[in-house]
């Protein structure tokens, strides 16, 4: 057998990803924040995009398109036969709730000083959102006031960044104390000094030592207090007899400071604002019309991409006598790739809604009675319906949400796996029954809290087949505790 070198030819058949195919599925996968950001960054790169935030593109004959069998409406935008247009025009819709005249604000046009302003600015100032102190700077504020000392505001400044966003001091008074280069017992003396801050219960090391303090600043801080403070594992077993015994008091002292011990904050720290949460807008808005359910995009958050063909003209002309290849293929690849970004982005949207409208129609009783109402749903059911592939599906429904009538969910919530029923009707969405075992521990007489085997029974009833460990891992989702910690809860409040 020789080795030489050859040279040969062969056909064969592959998938190849193109770079357009592969931009229109990450399209897909964005929230309209998402796409925002990706238009931006495009615009920069390709001098004929112009993107428009706001939504000044309006349909020239709006065009719905009705799932079949359904209540569900879909809004469809085409932007190849829109125009340029006003904006938001109020007399086109119906949210007037949302809109304001500014005819009647005094925008600083010179007026006689004895002439009274139509709009009175104290009260437009007094509707604006006033944001309180978060807790670091609440507490060094107080310690500027508070401590002089040079050595122990330094300290205090290391106490204040142990803090935990509950109050509680996260670190050890040695650990500070290595930090800091110092005895312990100074460590003591200064943070006695921030433990007398406001709100009472800062700068405690534990759950006793919290509630000690805010005992302490109401002045109820007895030795039956100190008892029950000191055995908070008896108060959390219930045994308020042990704790009288203990206290050499009887038991209705007892329930007389549990009713000032529920007064207090275990976490003195939480009425201070935290870092500010980021809440992403909707990216499909649901309403409720005479006609059924009207599914459509935010217009507010999701940009219009508009291509530039005269500027194109304009450049393509100028290079025409030239013979500027160069510039030439520059404008004709930006223009095509800004085409293909375009239909991209249309096909985008279009698919959104039509799976977005395709999940209304399913779970259409969900957006009437609630919860209760939610069916079973799989990425297979939407994708045979809108006859699209589930990988697609699950791109869509990946990071985007829905804001409906019932508040906002994702749609990767509206699909549930289904429970098996006793009868021969339709089976039942999981959520919908985690619903009913939370509606039926609600229901339940608090002094004999239901077992397990018993909410399976009472949800067998209803026709749903359901077994003792399902319940016992719903509950435990649901951060229900067991019967006897409900039972035990009970004891206590009753004793209060």
């Amino acid at each position: 057998m020789q080795l030489i070198p050859s040279l040969g030819q062969k056909q064969k058949q592959s998938l190849v990803m193109t770079p357009q195919l592969q931009q229109a599925i990450k399209l897909l996968q964005m929230t309209n924040l998402d796409i925002k950001n990706y238009l931006e960054n495009e615009v920069l790169e390709n001098p004929f995009l112009e993107v428009s935030c706001e939504d000044t593109i309006l349909r020239d004959t709006p065009s719905s398109e009705a799932t079949e069998n359904s209540d569900v409406r879909i809004e469809i935008e085409s932007v190849d036969n829109v125009s340029a247009a006003i904006g938001d025009d109020p007399t086109e819709n119906k949210d007037f709730d949302n809109r304001y005249s500014s005819s009647a604000l005094d925008l600083g046009n010179c007026k006689p000083k004895n002439q009274i302003a139509d709009s009175n600015w104290d009260d437009i100032i007094s509707n604006i959102a006033e944001h309180t102190d978060n807790l670091n700077t609440h507490i060094l504020r107080q310690i500027e006031l508070n401590i002089k000392n040079t050595q122990e505001k330094f300290i205090a400044c290391m106490l204040a960044d142990a803090i935990e966003a509950s109050g509680w001091l996260g670190k050890t008074c040695s650990e500070i104390a290595s930090i800091c280069k110092c005895d312990v017992e100074q460590i003591e003396t200064v943070l006695q000094k921030l433990q007398a801050f406001e709100p009472a219960g800062l700068f405690a090391r534990n759950l006793s030592e919290c509630l000690t303090l805010q005992a302490k600043e109401q002045e109820c801080y007895d030795k039956i207090m100190e008892t029950i403070l000191e055995n908070l594992e008896l108060l959390g077993k219930g045994e308020l007899a042990t704790l009288a015994k203990k206290a050499s008091t009887e038991i209705g002292e007892i329930s007389k400071r549990l009713k000032i011990i529920q007064s207090f904050n275990p976490k003195p720290a939480s009425s201070f604002d935290t870092d500010y949460l980021s809440v992403n807008a909707p990216d499909i808005i649901v309403r409720e019309s005479s006609d059924g359910f009207v599914v459509d995009l935010n217009r507010s958050t999701l940009p219009s991409l508009v291509i530039n063909e005269k500027y194109a003209k304009q450049i393509n002309n100028s290079v025409l006598n030239k013979k500027d290849e160069k510039t030439k293929s520059f404008t004709s690849d930006s223009v095509s790739s800004a085409r293909w970004l375009k239909r991209s982005l249309e096909q985008r949207n279009n698919t959104t809604l039509k799976i977005a409208g395709e999940i209304v129609n399913q779970q259409t009783d969900f957006f009437k009675e609630g919860l209760s109402g939610l069916k079973p749903l799989s990425l297979k059911d939407v994708a045979t319906a809108v006859n699209m592939h589930e990988s697609t599906v699950s791109r869509v429904t990946s990071g985007l949400l829905m804001s409906t009538p019932k508040g906002c969910f994702t749609l990767k919530s509206f699909f549930s796996v289904s429970i098996a029923t006793t009868e021969s009707g339709d089976a039942t969405a999981a959520a919908a029954v985690r619903h009913l075992i939370k509606t039926v521990v609600s229901n339940e007489n608090p002094k004999k809290p239901l077992s397990d085997d018993a909410i399976a029974a009472l949800v067998c009833q209803k026709g749903i087949k359901l077994a003792r460990r399902t319940v016992a891992k719903y509950r435990e989702m649901m951060k229900i505790p067991s019967s006897s910690e409900r039972r035990r809860r009970a004891k206590l409040n009753m004793a209060i």
